[in-house]
């Protein structure tokens, strides 16, 4: 390959063979500062080796084996040899298995596996989700006079539980891009998986039951047996698995070797032999004083890490441990104390392709695992989730908060929805001339704090002046019409006055016609519509080819309301329409330029870009997408509020209390609106994040904030996030009344109009 290389070196024209040589020492550079990159925020290893299990765990030879008490052996040696046999039986996860695996395996069982003397079988039923094949597996249990246990699936627990981020140095790869990169990596599918942990743990309760099993086990017998509930003894097996243990009494724990199976029916064959040379189960006696690690989830080797523990030999021992992978635990002195016993048949799968003994099945192995235990926790969230959307009900706006008839706030909106009916309705084909594009139906706005260059006759390209903003991108002053921002903010703020107003027993019909004619008029016609993107959104001119910055996407920050006042107009002429807009504008969101870029921003932007697919997944009934969001919003929250709940990115401002205000802000518009979806971010250390930040900001405010604010702040402004923290946690840091405030706040602010009639953290 290299010679071809050289090859096609020197048969390309000069030119290239100069610009190649020129851009090598800058794409060095570009390299160099990556690798920088990546080792500040700790993404690879400096030491250019990876770490092992054996590395950490330790070997067997250097731990000494503890005296044995010969009167504790005698007593275990005289009790009776009694053998006890608990299968644990889980749920079906596609694709790595075939639905209806589990029940099929058990009637295999039932149907085909011999009886042993002296041997008690017991079942334990782990957490199955499906209620209609648990009921099925009972049934049969019961039918054949099984001795069983079940350990019930609670939804209501599940869904309280959050991602779990403790184990990253900083879950920024969550949102910064690395995991796009990377999307198809080994480490990016175990990053996820880790975040996942403690909702795997709980679902798939891999080591929990198996250390239930063991328990139960040792009601029945002196030698426990918690095997996997696709584990099949046939008679030679277990005949050889009795003798070994028998003729090695001092030993507590045994190794069994499992054969994985590829066709049931193979078993039933007398003569049939197989190869037991996969991942083994375990046999504990009586006194045997280790467990299984809880904490580790399934997909993640948990069983393994008491192999470990116990310096079992094996290939475990060179797997890789990621830095956010919980290590295992260093080899005990009762790993002298381990034999091996016979095997057992791993029943198929339903999967042939996968059972299959070379290096190719079992990385597919792994990954289908993966993919199982990640739609499978996904999908027992979206359950509620999927139930909240389906229903159609606002998301921010809570209209049960307070009586129509007797509101200070319900007055204001009447009142703002008849203001509304002397205007719009508004185009992007209203300002003077186009923007960059040429085409006027193609949204325009300047870079607000972006300013011509003194130092150039054409003023080109525009420089920086942060806090202070170019005229007409003030909203509402009287330059502002030669752009569309104040337009806009027009059409967010008369069509939520209109559509809240029109839900009033008495509205005025105008109310609903007047919305509705708004959002045809901005959103919909064809000849006035504005096309759905933001390309030209915060042009700095002389940067990018005039195209609009990144920073641009905010711009429609205030989605998450409008798409509230669709849902309360009721009509499904605009809604669908609205929905076809809102699918293209979504597509040009996620895959654009600007929009990646956006999403990667760890400031008060990147939360604005999680609201805004929020609302619009949410709108769009995209239930696996609004998932993906609540896990990357949850890791930007811990990245980006420290634990004592200041705003680092938001402190590199002139304005820093409006920052850390409107963030803190945004992060309560966004966590409100994915709770009112089925998702519970307020429940989870992400929301806890949010808490503290919100303490904070109203402590350091309350006793004179100290950061640099060069224009004056309004501190009516708190007064929402106040509100938020007391319906959270009951503490009332301002002691002011919530009727203290505005009714509606300035749209820079980011706190949505009639805000007393949002959820507030409710």
């Amino acid at each position: 390959m290299l010679e071809q290389l050289k090859s096609d070196f020197k048969r390309s024209s000069p030119l290239i063979r100069i610009s190649i040589i020129a851009l090598f020492p800058l794409y060095l550079l570009y390299r160099l500062h990556r690798y920088r990159r990546d080792i500040r925020r700790n993404r690879i290893n400096t030491s250019f080796s990876v770490q092992r299990m054996g590395d950490i765990s330790g070997t067997l030879r250097d731990v000494k084996q503890e005296l044995i008490d010969p009167k504790l052996e005698s007593e275990i040696n005289d009790l009776a040899d009694t053998f006890a046999l608990c299968r644990i039986v889980g749920n079906d996860l596609e694709p790595r298995h075939k639905v209806g695996q589990s029940l099929s395996n058990v009637r295999f069982i039932l149907d085909n596996e011999p009886e042993f003397d002296g041997v008690k079988k017991l079942w334990l039923l782990n957490r199955i989700f499906n209620t209609e094949t648990e009921a099925k597996i009972i049934s049969l249990l019961e039918e054949r006079g099984q001795t069983y246990r079940r350990i019930a699936f609670d939804p209501e627990e599940y869904q309280s539980i959050g991602y779990s981020f403790d184990k990253f140095k900083q879950p920024d790869m969550f949102y910064d891009g690395h995991l796009e990169i990377d999307s198809t990596s080994t480490r990016t599918t175990q990053a996820i998986m880790q975040a996942y942990r403690v909702r795997n743990n709980y679902v798939m309760h891999n080591n929990g039951a198996r250390n239930a099993a063991l328990e139960f086990c040792l009601e029945y017998g002196k030698w426990a047996l918690p095997f996997d509930g696709n584990c099949f003894l046939t008679s030679s097996g277990w005949a050889r698995l009795h003798s070994n243990i028998l003729e090695a009494r001092d030993k507590r724990y045994f190794v069994v070797p499992m054969a994985r199976i590829t066709n049931n029916q193979d078993l039933l064959e007398p003569n049939n032999t197989f190869s037991a040379e996969e991942e083994p189960q375990l046999v504990f006696r009586c006194d045997a004083p280790l467990r299984f690690n809880e904490d580790l989830p399934y997909g993640r080797r948990p069983k393994v890490e008491l192999f470990m523990h116990l310096g079992i030999e094996g290939p475990w021992k060179r797997w890789p441990v990621e830095d956010f992978d919980i290590p295992p635990r260093r080899v005990h002195p009762d790993g002298h104390r381990v034999g091996q016993a016979g095997w057992v048949a791993r029943l198929a799968s339903g999967k042939a392709h996968l059972e299959q003994a070379d290096r190719k099945a079992f990385v597919n192995r792994g990954l289908a695992r993966a993919a199982a235990i990640r739609s499978t926790l996904d999908m027992l969230s979206m359950r509620p989730v999927r139930a909240a959307l389906a229903q159609d009900q606002a998301l921010t706006y809570d209209l049960t908060t307070a009586d129509p008839a007797q509101s200070e706030d319900w007055a204001a909106v009447r009142e703002a929805a008849q203001q509304a009916l002397d205007r719009g309705p508004f185009s992007v084909t209203q300002k003077p001339e186009p923007g960059p594009s040429g085409d006027l139906r193609d949204y325009f706005h300047p870079a607000p704090y972006w300013w011509p260059n003194p130092n150039s006759k054409d003023g080109l390209p525009y420089v920086r002046r942060d806090g202070e903003r170019l005229p007409g991108t003030e909203l509402y002053e009287a330059e502002s019409g030669r752009f569309d921002r104040t337009r806009l903010q027009r059409v967010f703020d008369d069509t939520t006055a209109l559509a809240l107003a029109s839900t009033l027993q008495d509205a005025d019909p105008s109310f609903h016609a007047h919305a509705c004619s708004i959002l045809r008029t901005w959103f919909l016609d064809a000849e006035t519509g504005m096309k759905p993107n933001l390309s030209y959104a915060q042009v700095r001119l002389g940067h990018q080819g005039n195209m609009g910055a990144a920073h641009g996407v905010i711009e429609t920050k205030d989605f998450y309301f409008l798409l509230d006042a669709v849902r309360l107009l009721r009509d499904s002429h605009i809604t669908d329409r609205m929905k076809e807009w809102s699918s293209e504008f979504f597509d040009w969101f996620t895959d654009s330029v600007q929009g990646r870029q956006e999403c990667r921003a760890a400031n008060n932007h990147g939360t604005c870009y999680d609201l805004q697919a929020a609302s619009l997944a949410a709108f769009l009934e995209k239930e696996d997408i609004l998932q993906a969001i609540d896990l990357r919003a949850q890791a930007r929250a811990i990245s980006t509020i420290t634990p004592d709940g200041d705003q680092p990115h938001e402190l590199q401002r002139t304005l820093t209390q409006h920052y850390w205000a409107f963030n803190l802000q945004s992060w309560v518009n966004l966590f409100d609106l994915l709770s009112a979806a089925g998702l519970r971010p307020w429940q989870s250390e992400a929301g806890e994040r949010v808490r503290v930040g919100l303490r904070r900001m109203l402590m350091l405010s309350k006793q004179n904030w100290e950061h640099p604010q060069i224009k004056p702040f309004d501190s009516n402004r708190l007064l929402p996030l106040n509100e938020t923290l007391k319906n959270q946690t009951g503490e009332d840091i301002l002691g002011r009344a919530e009727s203290d405030g505005p009714v509606s706040f300035f749209p820079h602010d980011g706190v949505a109009p009639f805000w007393r009639l949002t959820r507030l953290g409710r």
